[in-house]
């Protein structure tokens, strides 16, 4: 087999309109760099870091491993992939690429240890069959809707028609001038919202609910994702910043992540936990959709558990939080920074302030 005309696709929309990130690139002297996928499992760790690039496949002529090195090489540069590989470092893994070929619906997967050295893994004969493998290392089954959009690359809409998509990718890490990964950056796009007012626990806290058809609630939430952003933290051990924008604004926000508590949604005795998760939802929502009242805090304080993550040796263990719950113990349910400034009217200060924060130490 031949593998030709390495090119990239992707299902990230909003990066061509980041002015924040556009800013940090040009005059910042660090390297910001993204993953396109990364799978984690029920065991909250980190199993495959993942790039990937569609590709034409010649029948009539066979590709060496060290030809197929090369364009990787070229597609990525040598100094991005040798970040994408130090960073996937921090989790114990090797950095995966996968080349995909619409025409025979092939995966060929391949492990990158450096510019230099790539080793194939395994081919895969259906994109099916891919999916079914990112399923299996995954370890547990997202209950969320697919994101509908048209303008997905035929690679993704086949693999969410076989019930798995491709893993969420990783918005951005940072590298110093030595290629090192020295923290996480999350960009949050407040384009619905204002910068000003845009708060992530209001979205983890399950501010929004819907009612269907026949009155049932349905609370909504940023739970199963910001888990993954702290095992992402906690597991690498770096720095985890977030910096909200929007298109037509000169407002931003700089947080930098401190520890994030997640609600513990027990199981029953039958296994059956959806009555008590409704239960926890619905006391989160009256907390946070009334103006975050007293007397719903001490009755979410008082009657629910929650968890955080930590790394011991080499396992990432989850520590339950019992009643009483509070903001003092970081135990109550809530995203906690370490510092958290918002600035007004002022993109050119962005990249100053950024670097302060990031340079001023933990």
């Amino acid at each position: 087999m031949a593998l030709t005309n390495f090119r990239k696709e992707t299902s990230e929309r909003s990066d061509h309109v980041n002015w924040a990130k556009a800013l940090l690139v040009e005059k910042s002297d660090f390297y910001l760099d993204s993953i396109e996928g990364c799978n984690q499992n029920n065991a909250h760790r980190v199993t495959c870091l993942m790039e990937r690039a569609r590709v034409d496949y010649d029948p009539s002529a066979n590709s060496t491993i060290d030809e197929i090195t090369t364009s990787i090489v070229a597609l990525e540069g040598k100094e991005a992939l040798a970040r994408k590989i130090n960073f996937a470092q921090c989790y114990g893994v090797p950095l995966s690429y996968a080349l995909y070929c619409n025409e025979r619906e092939n995966v060929y997967f391949f492990h990158v240890h450096s510019p230099t050295h790539v080793k194939f893994v395994k081919q895969y004969h259906s994109y099916r069959e891919f999916a079914d493998w990112i399923a299996a290392i995954k370890g547990w089954e997202s209950s969320k809707p697919f994101r509908e959009c048209q303008d997905l690359p035929y690679f993704d809409k086949a693999l969410r028609e076989a019930g798995t998509p491709w893993p969420t990718n990783i918005d951005c890490f940072i590298c110093d001038g030595s290629n090192r990964p020295v923290a996480i950056l999350e960009f949050q796009n407040a384009k619905t919202t204002k910068v000003a007012q845009h708060c992530n626990n209001d979205f983890f806290l399950c501010k929004m609910a819907t009612k269907d058809e026949k009155g049932h609630v349905k609370y909504h939430d940023d739970i199963r994702r910001w888990t993954s952003q702290e095992i992402l933290r906690v597991q690498s051990g770096l720095r985890y910043f977030i910096l909200t924008w929007a298109p037509a604004e000169g407002d931003y926000m700089l947080k930098e992540v401190d520890t994030i508590t997640m609600p513990y949604f027990k199981k029953t005795q039958d296994n059956r936990d959806w009555k008590y998760r409704d239960a926890y939802k619905a006391a989160m929502h009256r907390y946070v959709a009334d103006g975050k009242l007293a007397a719903n805090e001490d009755a979410l304080a008082a009657n629910f558990q929650t968890y955080h993550l930590i790394k011991k040796e080499d396992r990432i263990e989850t520590v339950v939080n019992e009643p009483p719950l509070s903001y003092g113990d970081k135990t109550f349910p809530s995203l906690y920074y370490r510092r958290k400034e918002l600035i007004r009217n002022d993109r050119a200060s962005l990249v100053q302030r950024f670097i302060d924060m990031l340079t001023g130490g933990p």
